[in-house]
């Protein structure tokens, strides 16, 4: 049988899932930075919420090129879902954000939006143990790699390669991104933490949760004392991991054995563990914290082959918990799921390249990719709690975005107007239909 292929008049869309990120997108956020005035910043037909909007909507769609926008210019679904007069040109766009991002110097332009997102977010995930709740806030920097180019603040990473290393936040078991802050690749993680850290809790106060239920974990990164105190004046729960630079790991060892308790193994590994309340951080003696320490020593590999020295392993947290040492531990070693977050945005909406030359816009679009991750992360967990209606069944807590963008994002659909009504249909055998028609009536 020979195919013909034809183009017809009807409207046809391939990415239907824009009027989801749409609904999401409506925040009274917008309104303040609509009247925000500056030098340099100027209006013209297009408002800046509709400038910051259509940023957004394009690294929803997992696209972070200014030349995108051209692909939705004369795209009539993309300009009603996000309550468009007018869709900019490339240009306008790209001039319009460096504009925008002279305006965006400490990186809070858009944090209004983000606390009013995540207010309507129900469900954060938490965290239970035998003595509490908690809701995690996991904080971490992650280089974004942009080899063989000069653009503004590119420097030399921990990875041993030119990029950012930017610093994220994020908020709960879900994965919902409380904050971001683009930094110079060479930037040390502990530069600016405090002032970061003060923004997320800040941020979460704001929204409304509780600060003795949030769980702050960072790793050695951030093991100073400034930054400790910092936390524990705020009244949150944490877990630092302690940075041992010079300290004795032999030392360690006699005192786990001495107070802690041997936990079993494999034949040839020891494992102890213990708490020490008399260890503290640089001036914060007086307070009530404690280290929780776990030494690892191998006297033969995984294989039981003999080892000709034995293998001294020191891993150390700082804590307020009121916790076992192995719940501690446990705890901590959950923070590495915030690793794959960052894997998400970068390599699921594809924003592992930063697409301008100047670190200020650079800055602000990272900080758009943070309301454009969160919804996709609230439609995906949206779908999760209507598994009746799944075409297929699944047994998971979080969805990756990029099934998201698959599934019900880049779905088909045809656009059509009856009687000042815009109508978005799917086709008869969409799979997604029922879900996406109950995501909608959520967003």
């Amino acid at each position: 049988m020979m195919i013909k292929i034809q183009q017809g008049r009807e409207e046809i869309n391939s990415n239907g899932g824009i009027i989801l990120t749409g609904a999401l997108l409506r925040l009274n956020g917008w309104e303040k930075i609509d009247r925000m005035q500056g030098q340099r910043i100027k209006h013209g037909e297009i408002g800046h919420r509709d400038i910051l909007k259509i940023a957004a909507a394009l690294l929803a769609l997992g696209r972070n090129d200014f030349a995108d926008v051209d692909l939705y210019r004369n795209d009539p679904l993309f300009k009603e879902a996000l309550n468009l007069r007018k869709i900019p040109s490339a240009e306008t766009l790209r001039q319009r954000l460096n504009d925008l991002g002279l305006c965006n110097a400490e990186q809070t332009l858009t944090d209004d939006c983000l606390v009013e997102f995540l207010r309507k977010v129900n469900d954060f995930g938490k965290i239970q143990t035998r003595y509490a709740q908690y809701i995690p806030l996991d904080i971490d920097v992650s280089v974004m790699l942009q080899p063989n180019c000069k653009k503004e603040g590119v420097s030399w990473t921990y990875h041993n390669e030119n990029g950012y290393a930017p610093i994220f936040c994020h908020i709960g078991t879900n994965g919902y991104m409380l904050a971001n802050e683009l930094r110079p690749g060479s930037q040390h993680s502990a530069k600016g933490a405090v002032e970061f850290v003060k923004r997320c809790l800040e941020s979460a106060r704001r929204i409304g949760l509780s600060m003795e239920k949030l769980l702050v974990r960072v790793d050695s990164g951030h093991d100073d004392s400034r930054f400790i105190g910092t936390l524990y004046d705020s009244g949150v729960n944490f877990i630092v991991k302690h940075n041992l630079r010079s300290e004795n790991r032999e030392q360690y060892l006699a005192l786990a054995k001495r107070c802690g308790e041997k936990f079993p193994s494999r034949d040839g590994k020891d494992i102890y563990r213990c708490i020490l309340s008399h260890c503290k951080p640089d001036g914060l003696e007086d307070k009530p914290l404690f280290l929780v320490v776990e030494v690892t020593r191998r006297q033969t590999d995984a294989d039981g082959q003999p080892l000709l020295l034995p293998e001294l392993e020191v891993s150390t947290w700082w804590t307020n918990l009121p916790e076992s040492e192995a719940i501690c531990i446990e705890l901590y070693r959950a923070h590495a799921t915030s690793e794959q977050f960052h894997s998400e945005l970068k390599s699921d909406m594809g924003l592992e390249r930063l697409p301008s030359g100047k670190f200020a816009t650079n800055a602000l679009i990272l900080n758009l990719a943070a309301l454009a991750y969160n919804c996709l992360r609230r439609i995906g967990q949206e779908a999760l709690t209507r598994k009746e209606i799944w075409p297929v069944k699944i047994d998971v807590t979080r969805r990756r975005l990029r099934s998201v963008l698959q599934d019900l994002i880049y779905v088909g659909c045809k656009f059509t107007r009856h009687a000042n009504v815009f109508i978005v249909k799917f086709g008869r055998h969409c799979p997604w239909f029922k879900c996406f028609r109950e995501v909608y009536a959520k967003c």
